[in-house]
């Protein structure tokens, strides 16, 4: 900030830069995710006005959606030269009025969501989402919603659930995780279901796959929890702090037990 308050140059690329990596790393937003991440995370009370000047600069595109009656924000081309050397994978980045379709948007809300609520939580130097893991990747190949890289090194796979999925469709995602954290892929995985009684099913299922596991390495959570930095984790419900503090020890503890060092 200059004395007289207002904005420098290197601090209005600096916003702009902040609002098109969010949309970047999602590829669209509503209007009402923008204004929740400028004003919850970048702090600026009144985001309209960086919404509509990055608009005016020709760094940020919309449309309106008829199905959800609502604008879907996405980044124009200046808004991608904008990242060029900040986003290794920026070239990959494109937008299509299919991603944010009705088999879509709800997944797509649950995870901004979650953003935006883990944010304030955890100290994330990184959230890559599921389309940037599969750039060089195999066609199909399953892989994460997202992949969350903690200050510390921690990594965390993320998976987000709107739909309801089988027993052996869950045996399988155990059984590919599982292989994952073994290889030191993640940490842990964070299952994140969209409400409580989604919740508690998946948490019967993958305790009745493999207790084992499940109490090591799956962190569970809904939308309401995080707001209260709540999760359930090793048959109990904790705080995110708590939950990842035990992590931190039991990374410690095994590379110990390995002569290894954090």
């Amino acid at each position: 900030m200059t004395q007289k308050g207002r904005l420098t140059k290197e601090e209005q690329e600096r916003r702009f830069k902040a609002l098109c990596r969010f949309i970047f790393i999602f590829r669209y937003s509503t209007r009402k995710q923008l204004d929740s991440f400028v004003e919850n995370i970048l702090n600026i009370k009144h985001p309209q006005w960086l919404i509509q000047y990055a608009q005016k600069q020709g760094l940020i595109k919309n449309y309106y959606e008829p199905l959800f009656r609502i604008k879907i924000y996405y980044l124009a081309r200046k808004g991608r030269d904008l990242l060029y050397h900040n986003e290794p994978l920026i070239e990959y980045y494109h937008f299509e009025k299919a991603y944010a379709g009705l088999n879509t948007f709800e997944h797509h809300n649950l995870l901004v969501e979650s953003f935006l609520l883990l944010q304030k939580q955890l100290e994330i130097k990184e959230w890559v989402s599921e389309w940037a893991i599969r750039v060089g990747k195999k066609k199909g190949d399953k892989l994460p919603d997202g992949l969350i890289k903690l200050s510390d090194g921690l990594k965390i796979a993320l998976e987000a659930e709107t739909s309801y999925k089988t027993f052996s469709i869950w045996k399988w995602v155990v059984k590919r995780y599982r292989y994952d954290i073994q290889e030191n892929c993640y940490r842990a995985v964070l299952i994140i279901a969209v409400h409580k009684n989604s919740l508690e099913g998946i948490i019967l299922k993958l305790s009745q796959i493999n207790q084992e596991l499940c109490n090591k390495a799956f962190i569970f959570t809904d939308p309401a929890m995080l707001k209260t930095g709540e999760c359930f984790y090793q048959n109990k419900v904790r705080t995110l702090q708590e939950t990842f503090v035990l992590l931190r020890q039991d990374l410690k503890k095994e590379r110990s037990d390995h002569g290894q060092t954090l």
